[in-house]
């Protein structure tokens, strides 16, 4: 049996690879080096707690494998090198693509691009965006495994009456701000801020023409849970609340519309069939999602 190595960081990475790993867990042999919020996803989705290889440096670790599949980060340098040092050791490596945004920058390591054996996506916007990308790589598009366990479990919430009108909408954050700084030195690089766009969004809810009793927000996993309670007390007229305990399938499927400004919690929206839309403000970039069905908050008019 195969040995493949397994490294992975960043959230949405690691939901895509555990789900991969979860639905070809019998076929090979998985070592995994996890860091990050990578760590309790692979422990939540796989249901165990031996994951990590222990006291292994990343050459003794790659030396263990026949082959390794990475995901992809902007919060950590770990795949990157894992990239770079499998090149020098003629080691084959592959890349799952968790969105569609930044392909090449992904594979930026000191101001040079390093790229995998392979790249591994998992729908048809994002074999078509990589195949322009990555012209003289092999893209290979693969089964949605994470897609296909929210579609069972949203079936599953359903029977638990989930699904009922509740006048709540679920606002999704990601760390935008950061990531501009980390990347491109201005954290204003892309024309807003997840600050920004939240207040955006809150200041215009008249334009959802919805009845609105209660605003979920739900923090990345990559932020503290505290640091949008600023919004307690400037919209302190709303009825505002913090999510920290539920699965994000659960916040989405108690809700009316799921409001974000690219995260591909957006994406899981649209397998719910909620509401989805987009609170970039109109100074910022276009939101850089393909799906037609999102709607753009600065485009609704009354």
């Amino acid at each position: 049996m195969k040995k493949i190595g397994i490294i992975s960081h960043d959230a949405g990475g690691a939901e895509i690879l555990s789900s991969w790993v979860k639905e070809n867990y019998n076929k090979y042999d998985f070592i995994f080096f996890l860091d990050g919020p990578a760590k309790s996803i692979f422990k939540k989705n796989l249901k165990t707690n031996n994951i990590n290889k222990d006291n292994l440096c990343a050459n003794e670790f790659i030396n263990l494998c026949d082959f390794l599949i990475c995901g992809t980060s902007w919060q950590s340098n770990l795949e990157k090198n894992f990239i770079k040092t499998c090149k020098l050791k003629k080691k084959k490596i592959i890349s799952i693509l968790d969105h569609w945004f930044n392909y090449r920058e992904r594979f930026i390591l000191d101001g040079e691009v390093i790229l995998p054996n392979e790249i591994w996506v998992t729908n048809d916007y994002a074999f078509e965006i990589a195949h322009t990308v990555f012209k003289d790589l092999k893209v290979r598009q693969i089964e949605d495994y994470y897609s296909n366990i929210l579609k069972k479990k949203i079936k599953k919430y359903s029977k638990k009456n989930l699904l009922k009108e509740t006048q709540k909408i679920l606002y999704v954050c990601e760390p935008i701000r950061e990531h501009a700084e980390l990347q491109y030195g201005d954290e204003n690089y892309h024309g807003y801020t997840e600050e920004s766009a939240v207040r955006y969004f809150l200041e215009n809810l008249r334009l959802l023409d919805m009845t609105i009793k209660k605003i979920l927000i739900r923090p990345h996993p990559s932020e503290q849970i505290i640091k949008y309670n600023w919004l307690l007390d400037e919209f302190k007229y709303l009825n505002i609340k913090i999510s920290s305990e539920n699965e994000l399938i659960e916040d989405i499927l108690s809700s009316d519309a799921v409001i974000g400004c690219e995260s591909m919690a957006l994406v899981v929206g649209l397998l719910a069939k909620k509401r989805v839309i987009s609170s970039i403000p109109p100074e910022g970039r276009e939101c850089v999602l393909p799906h037609q069905s999102i709607e753009k908050l600065k485009d609704i008019k009354l």
